[in-house]
């Protein structure tokens, strides 16, 4: 990217907005569970945690698309 200028990089030259794409693009495993801050639940020990804590529990079905 250093060698290329804004316009350049604008053409996607060298595919270099494409690669900016991919590098900025979530890949790993689906987060489906969150806690009451919104953060997402992603081990056993996370939840265990969040179920000994709590009086009582809600699940809210959702489907996001963005």
């Amino acid at each position: 990217m250093d060698e290329l200028d804004d316009e350049a990089i604008m053409r996607d030259e060298d595919l270099v907005r494409h690669a900016c794409h991919n590098l900025g693009a979530y890949r790993g495993p689906s987060v489906v569970l969150y806690d009451e801050h919104g953060q997402g639940v992603r081990d056993r020990d996370r939840l265990k945690r969040i179920l000994d804590g709590a009086e009582s529990c809600w699940i809210v079905p959702a489907d996001v698309h963005y």
